[in-house]
């Protein structure tokens, strides 16, 4: 189990309002909240790797999310 300490008042109160005591909820709603923005890091670092020109062609790239997910 991880604790997590919050020094900001003004995101505690916002905590409280939006969960209360509900932990459960809070928990997944936090869980959400990392996915996303590991989604969104992934997103930047394949945008870079575009933009420096290291594109796969995507009949390449399909095969490999097959292959990974199939």
């Amino acid at each position: 189990m991880l604790n997590i300490q919050i020094d900001n008042p003004e995101l505690e109160r916002c905590i409280e309002e939006r969960y209360g005591g509900d932990m459960d909820s809070l928990a997944r709603a936090f869980s959400v909240f990392l996915h996303h923005e590991r989604v969104k890091q992934d997103i930047g670092v394949s945008i870079a790797q575009l933009d420096a020109g290291e594109g796969i062609p995507l009949t390449t790239a399909m095969r490999e999310i097959r292959a990974k997910y199939e």
